[in-house]
């Protein structure tokens, strides 16, 4: 079984890298007929949970010191591998499987990839969303609130929408709307560490909220996040 970020993977290759269900079904290693099935259904049944390992738990905090250590090997003597991750905890009495480490070492380069967005940006490749506090003066009042900003980086083009509040039903909302306005959906989208996107950061990690996660999934576009305090890792003006 599937969870909402595998669901989004596998998606995300079939639908928008265009890569035959085949190929995903093998590399993934699910029949092509479960393949079809996530291909019309996004998201998976709420009961299908991912648990987590206790002995990953165990090990993680040492594979993560490993691979922050390790991340700046450049030779391919050095190189960061599974195989050698392995090993390395091994010889430090860490008890893991390979399977395991080669499952977060997938991972954490995935993550780690989506910290760097290029400023050059190409038609119909990204987007920024953003909230920012604005005042408005309503008959004999004066209320804060929520202004959605969403923008295509190439065309400059922006859809705003104000919300009372900067929630996950104003964010949810304001992507089917500028999505559907604009006609289109862009390949990557920038965001800020929003609280109603991003359940936990861990740098470079990030586990999604599962109503984003499944948003993304159904539209098939990339999530992108910039670095916490790193604002011109998005790419805007």
């Amino acid at each position: 079984m599937l969870v909402v970020m595998d669901v989004f993977a596998l998606r995300r290759k079939v639908l928008v890298e265009v890569q035959s269900q085949r190929r995903v079904a093998r590399e993934i290693r699910l029949a092509r007929d479960t393949v079809r099935r996530y291909l019309a259904t996004p998201v998976p049944e709420r009961h299908e949970r991912q648990h987590s390992s206790p002995v990953l738990d165990r090990v993680r905090p040492r594979l993560e010191q490993l691979l922050e250590e390790w991340s700046h090997r450049t030779t391919a003597k050095q190189r960061i591998t599974g195989r050698r991750l392995h090993r390395q905890l091994r010889e430090e009495s860490c008890e893991v499987g390979l399977t395991l480490v080669l499952a977060e070492l997938r991972e954490w380069r995935r993550q780690r990839a989506e910290v760097y967005v290029p400023l050059v940006h190409r038609p119909a490749e990204s987007a920024q969303v953003d909230f920012f506090e604005v005042w408005v003066d309503l008959p004999g009042e004066r209320c804060l609130v929520w202004l959605l900003v969403f923008s295509l980086m190439h065309s400059g083009r922006d859809y705003v929408r104000l919300y009372e509040r900067q929630d996950q039903i104003a964010l949810l909302d304001g992507h089917v709307r500028a999505l559907e306005h604009f006609g289109d959906v862009p390949r990557r989208i920038v965001y800020d560490n929003l609280s109603a996107a991003v359940r936990r950061v861990q740098f470079p990690r990030r586990r999604l909220t599962e109503r984003f996660a499944a948003l993304a999934s159904h539209y098939a576009f990339e999530t992108s996040f910039a670095r916490p305090g790193e604002a011109p890792d998005k790419g805007g003006d």
